[in-house]
């Protein structure tokens, strides 16, 4: 290269302050904050999020405990943290439920409102040049999970919450106070899509699909057309969201959407994976991930799944607690392809112990895994070799999954549930999957019998064993 056009090129850089295609940004979720941690809790608990079940700690932690949600100290440490590890991010997604997981008669829309005030100014004064992107989760509204497809106080607040610089742009208004939604140019040739998927959740009586109600606020609708536009316009999409589809992959048969929703979820990544470049989502506080596949069977898209920075056990049965999880995403500027993961995390019981919490990278996906990218092929390699007896991919994975909590093993339908939940969003093939893995193992069992019969009247002659 010349003398001149090493000139044209840094003159170039030094005006764009983009040199290199590498891009990098924060997903933090599932922070709820838990006010009454340590000091407000009903009597003979630690916190009004205390695990149902559970005895009371006898020596609760100041940075917070699993079994509760998180205090403010760990919240406010857990971003200050985002920082001091990648101080200049070009954007970060917030992907929802900040406050605790307390009944519905110790909240009300203004403690609802409040929280997430707190933690939106905790994010804007720690990175107060970085654009966000935040979306709403199913406990950002009160009562919780009851989320309306209409306009509501709620959608209006956080609106006028978010409508500032580097946050939501004025021209997204009416998607947003209306369902919730929105859609923003990240770059030129790039889109962020953050969706409501709480009108999709179980647990959203208000949602719940009839006859004359299959797309709650117009959402899927509008989701398709701005799909369309972008393919029109030859864009890439990123989309953000807090409840995922699919199965839970730590509780076998646990599942997120009602049925209707889902297939129309489906149906609708599979009319555009060539588009949908990344789909970041929550809801679970566990680090795991979900493919997309066309009609030949190849993986032609996935799904993220990040871990919570609440540490919090869930009620539900054998699933247990994780340690506070942040993550950083690297991806590709000009093509929007997603090259890495690096999950950071705190070990909270150490972080008790020695009087303050200490962040260091879980993993990286490609090192850890020796993966080129983060792209649904190698998604797909590191899936397979889940079931390579060869590699310990699978314990590895099954570790980080927890953020470094539980250190059990994973095997029989634990195992199952893992691998059926990462490969199958279909409702009927997750259920396939399942049924298959049961068989088959049945079948081994009888095989493994069938052998000891066959082979137990030898030993007996060769040992003069008598009945």
């Amino acid at each position: 290269m010349g003398s001149s056009a090493v000139f044209t090129t840094l003159l170039l850089c030094a005006l764009t302050a983009r040199c290199s295609a590498d891009g990098v940004f924060w997903h933090v979720t599932d922070f709820h904050y838990d006010f009454t941690y340590l000091n407000g809790a009903e009597s003979g608990k630690i916190c009004d999020s205390q695990t149902a079940g559970q005895p009371t700690p006898n020596d609760p932690g100041n940075w917070g405990d699993y079994l509760c949600d998180a205090p403010w100290r760990l919240i406010n440490n857990s971003v200050y943290a985002m920082k001091a590890i990648e101080p200049n991010p070009d954007f970060i997604i917030w992907t929802g439920d900040d406050t605790p997981h307390i009944y519905n008669d110790k909240m009300n829309t203004d403690v609802v409102l409040a929280i997430i005030g707190n933690l939106t100014d905790l994010l804007r004064s720690v990175f107060p040049n970085t654009q966000v992107y935040p979306v709403l989760g199913n406990h950002d509204y009160h009562p919780k999970h009851q989320m309306p497809p209409t306009p509501n106080t709620v959608y209006n607040a956080t609106w006028n919450m978010w409508d500032v610089p580097n946050w939501l742009s004025s021209d997204v208004m009416n998607t947003f106070v209306n369902g919730a939604y929105y859609t923003m140019q990240i770059s030129p040739g790039l889109r962020l899509v953050g969706l409501n998927t709480v009108y999709y959740y179980t647990n959203d009586k208000v949602t719940a699909p009839t006859d004359g109600n299959t797309d709650p606020a117009g959402q899927f609708a509008w989701l398709e057309g701005v799909l369309q536009q972008a393919k029109t316009d030859n864009e890439k999409v990123f989309l953000i969201g807090h409840v995922p589809p699919g199965f839970f992959e730590r509780y076998q048969g646990k599942s997120w959407f009602y049925p209707e929703y889902n297939r129309r979820y489906l149906q609708i990544i599979a009319g555009y994976a060539d588009v949908i470049k990344g789909q970041f989502f929550a809801h679970q506080h566990c680090d795991s991930f979900k493919l997309f596949y066309d009609d030949e069977g190849k993986a032609v898209n996935s799904m993220l799944l990040a871990p919570a920075v609440t540490p919090w056990s869930t009620t539900l049965a054998g699933v247990g607690a994780n340690n506070p999880g942040i993550r950083l995403v690297n991806y590709d500027k000009n093509t929007g392809d997603l090259t890495d993961v690096s999950q950071y995390y705190s070990n909270l019981a150490l972080s008790n112990m020695q009087g303050s919490p200490l962040w260091g990278r879980e993993y990286s996906l490609r090192e850890t895994f020796n993966l080129p990218d983060a792209s649904p092929a190698s998604l797909q390699d590191l899936l397979d070799s889940f079931s390579n007896r060869s590699s310990d991919n699978f314990e590895k994975y099954y570790l980080y999954n927890s953020v470094s909590h539980d250190q059990s093993s994973c095997d029989g339908s634990c195992k199952v549930a893992q691998l059926c939940a990462i490969r199958e969003v279909d409702y009927d093939k997750y259920q396939d999957c399942i049924n298959a893995a049961t068989s088959g193992a049945k079948t081994a069992q009888v095989s493994t019998l069938l052998s000891f019969e066959i082979f137990f009247p030898f030993v007996v002659a060769a040992f003069g064993l008598a009945a």
